[in-house]
C-alpha cells in the first residue's frame, strides 16, 4: 500500500515539475519575444552627447557628457536628464545603447511618474530594452536616468538613447550633430523697425529688465545691437557680472592677430574701471567690459551712438545708466576703419554661452526702444520681428520664444519648454510716447588717444619670487623672458623639482622714472598656466610701494592692455600674479610692457 502511495506522490511531483519547467520555458520565451518586439520599435537614435545633462551637479557635465556619450558615471546621486520633443501622444518606447565596464549595475529610467529598472552587465556596447511609457502631451519629454546599485566602481557607459512607439509617429526633434551649439541652445533676437521718415540714425536707446530668477550664469542680455557690434549685460559666473560692448573689425577673421593694422579697431576712450582688448572666435574686433553687479528686477538703460568721420571710419560710443548710480557713464568709444555709416539694423538678442547651462530657461524684457537722428529728433520703435538662430531654425532645438507683453517686448530661450513662438513673427508693442530725457552736453565726450609702447631698452628684472630655471621649460621659463620681445618665450613659476605657491611676483626696474598711462600683457601662447587675476604696484625706490589695484586678464593669445585712470610717474613696478585661469598655483606670462597715451 505504501509503495503505491509513494508511486503516486512521485508521479504527481514529476508532473508538477514538468509543468513548471514548461511554464518557465514559456515565460522565458515570452520575455525574449517581448524584448525583440520592443527592440523592433526603436527606430530613432538620440545621441546623449547633444541631448543629455547632469542635473544634480552641473560642474560634472564636461567630465561626464562628451561626444562618446555618458562616461565616468560613479555616483548614485547623478541624475542624467535627456530631452526629446515629440509631436504625438501615446506610447514612447525606450532602449539604451550601453555597456558595463567590469561588473554589473541596476539603473532606473523615469518619464513623469513612471519608472522602469534595467540591468547593465554586458561588457560590449549593445542595446538594452527599457520599456514603453505613456506620453499624454505633445512637446518636450524629460527622460531621467539614475543609478540604483553596482558591483563595480562605475554604473557603466551609455552612448545613445533609442526611441520608438506611437509618440514619434508625427515627428521628433533633438540635437543630431554640432553638439556644442546644440548644448548651448537657440539664441533669440528682436529686430526693431526704424520709422521710414527717421533719416540717418545717430543714437539708439533701449532698456532691459531681467525678471528675478532669470539671471542665470552664462546669459547675455544684449540690448543695443547694430550692424557692426553689440552692447548689453552678462552673467559670467556666480560672482561676476559685466557690461559688455564690442565692435567687429571690417576684416573677416576669427583670429584678431590676423587683422591688418589699417583695419584694427582703435580705442578712442574708455570709462572708469572699464577693461579693453581684442576678441576672436566669433569674428574679431575690439572689446570692452566693465565688471558691475547689476541686479535682476532693476531696469537698466543703454545708449549707443555712431558717427562717420572724414577719413572713412565710424566712431561707436556706448553709455550705460544704472539706477543704483543715477547718471550716464561711458563704457567705451571705438573707431572702426573702412566704415562710413550711421547706425543700422537696431536689434536685441538673448543667448546662453555656457553649454552646461543650456538645460535652464532664462528670460529678458526689452522696454522703450527709441532712435535719434542727426537732426536731434527722437523716433519711437514699437514694431519688432522675432527670430532665432540656426540651432532653432534647423529643428535641433525648439525651446525659443519671444514677442510682446503690453508695452514691452521679451525674449526667452533654453530649458526645453514646449510653448515656443514661430520664428519671423512680427509684433507691435504699446507706444510709450515719451522720448528719453538725455542731456547730451553732459555725456563724457570721447577723444582719440594713441597708445605708444615704451622702449624697454635698459629695463631689468631686479626681483622675482619664483622662476622655472631647472630645465622644466627648456630654454625659457625665466623672469627675464617677459622683457625679451619674443612672445614665444615666457616666465613660468618653478615646478621642476620645486614648488611655488601663489601669489608670484616680478619686479621691473625701468632705469629711470617714467610717466606711464598703462600696461600691456601677453599671455603664454599655448594658453597654459595663463594669469587671470593680477595686481600692479609702483615705487620710486624699490622699497615703498603703491598699489594701482587688481585687474583681470582674459585667457587669450593677443596683447591685452590695462589703462590707468590717471597717468602715474615711477621707476619700479611689480607684477603680482594672484590667480591662474586653471586654478593651480602655477602661472606663466610671455611679455610685460608699458605704454603712454597721447
Amino acid at each position: 500500500m505504501k509503495i503505491k502511495i509513494y508511486s503516486k506522490l512521485i508521479l504527481l511531483l514529476l508532473t508538477q515539475c514538468l509543468w513548471a519547467c514548461s511554464s518557465c520555458s514559456k515565460l522565458d520565451s515570452d520575455a525574449k519575444t517581448n524584448d525583440e518586439a520592443l527592440l523592433s520599435e526603436l527606430k530613432i537614435i538620440v545621441p546623449l552627447s547633444g541631448n543629455a545633462w547632469l542635473v544634480d551637479d552641473i560642474s560634472l557635465n564636461e567630465s561626464m557628457i562628451s561626444d562618446q556619450g555618458l562616461k565616468n558615471w560613479t555616483k548614485e546621486t547623478s541624475l542624467i536628464r535627456t530631452f526629446v520633443r515629440v509631436d504625438a501622444t501615446g506610447e514612447l518606447c525606450l532602449g539604451l545603447n550601453a555597456k558595463a565596464l567590469k561588473g554589473s549595475s541596476k539603473v532606473k529610467v523615469t518619464i513623469g511618474d513612471e519608472s522602469k529598472e534595467i540591468a547593465i552587465h554586458k561588457q560590449e556596447m549593445g542595446v538594452i530594452p527599457v520599456g514603453c511609457f505613456n506620453v499624454s502631451q505633445k512637446g518636450y519629454v524629460q527622460i531621467d536616468i539614475q543609478g540604483i546599485s553596482k558591483t563595480d566602481s562605475h554604473f557603466g557607459e551609455v552612448s545613445q538613447l533609442l526611441i520608438g512607439g506611437e509618440a514619434i509617429a508625427a515627428g521628433t526633434y533633438f540635437v543630431k550633430d554640432d553638439f556644442y551649439w546644440g548644448r548651448r541652445g537657440p539664441s533669440v533676437h528682436l529686430g526693431y523697425e526704424i520709422p521710414s521718415d527717421a533719416g540717418d540714425i545717430e543714437w539708439f536707446y533701449n532698456e532691459i529688465e531681467v525678471p528675478e530668477g532669470n539671471d542665470l550664469v552664462g546669459s547675455y542680455y544684449m540690448a543695443n545691437g547694430f550692424g557692426e557690434g553689440y552692447f548689453g549685460i552678462q552673467v559670467n559666473s556666480e560672482t561676476e557680472r559685466r557690461i559688455l560692448f564690442s565692435v567687429w573689425s571690417s576684416f573677416k577673421t576669427d583670429n584678431p592677430n590676423d587683422i591688418p593694422e589699417d583695419e584694427k579697431i582703435k580705442l578712442l576712450r574708455k570709462g572708469a574701471d572699464v577693461k579693453t582688448g581684442e576678441f576672436g572666435n566669433e569674428g574679431s574686433g575690439g572689446q570692452s567690459y566693465r565688471i558691475y553687479d547689476w541686479k535682476a528686477g532693476n531696469r537698466y538703460r543703454f545708449l549707443l551712438g555712431a558717427k562717420p568721420t572724414n577719413d572713412n571710419c565710424t566712431d561707436y560710443t556706448a553709455y550705460f545708466f544704472a539706477p543704483e548710480i543715477g547718471n550716464w557713464e561711458l563704457i567705451a568709444s571705438f573707431r572702426r576703419p573702412k566704415t562710413s555709416t550711421y547706425l543700422t539694423r537696431p536689434h536685441s538678442f538673448l543667448e546662453n554661452f555656457m553649454t552646461e547651462m543650456g538645460q535652464f530657461t532664462r528670460k529678458g524684457t526689452y522696454l522703450n526702444q527709441w532712435v535719434r537722428n542727426t537732426e536731434g529728433t527722437w523716433f519711437e520703435m514699437t514694431k519688432a520681428t522675432f527670430t532665432t538662430d540656426a540651432t532653432g531654425s534647423n529643428g535641433a532645438r525648439l525651446d525659443y520664444d519671444g514677442g510682446k507683453e503690453g508695452d514691452h517686448f521679451y525674449l526667452r530661450n533654453c530649458g526645453f519648454f514646449s510653448d515656443n513662438e514661430t520664428s519671423n513673427t512680427s509684433f507691435t508693442r504699446t507706444a510709450n510716447g515719451t522720448a528719453p530725457a538725455i542731456d547730451f552736453s553732459k555725456l563724457e565726450i570721447p577723444s582719440i588717444s594713441t597708445q605708444t609702447l615704451m622702449d624697454r631698452t635698459g629695463w631689468t628684472i631686479v626681483d622675482f619670487s619664483t622662476q622655472e630655471d631647472q630645465g622644466g621649460e627648456g630654454d625659457t621659463g625665466r623672469a627675464a623672458d617677459v622683457l625679451d620681445g619674443d612672445e614665444n618665450t615666457y616666465w613660468h613659476s618653478c615646478w621642476s623639482g620645486c614648488t611655488a605657491a601663489a601669489p608670484h611676483h616680478i619686479t621691473v626696474d625701468m632705469g629711470q622714472a617714467n610717466t606711464v598711462n598703462g600696461f600691456c600683457f601677453t599671455q603664454r601662447q599655448n594658453l597654459s598656466r595663463t594669469v587671470q587675476d593680477l595686481e600692479i604696484q609702483i615705487s620710486d625706490d624699490n622699497a615703498s610701494w603703491e598699489s594701482l589695484g587688481d585687474f583681470v586678464l582674459e585667457k587669450a593669445t593677443n596683447q591685452q592692455t590695462i589703462e590707468l585712470n590717471t597717468a602715474k610717474t615711477f621707476r619700479y613696478f611689480k607684477f603680482i600674479a594672484k590667480v591662474s585661469h586653471d586654478g593651480t598655483d602655477n602661472a606663466a606670462m610671455a611679455e610685460i610692457a608699458a605704454f603712454i597715451a597721447e
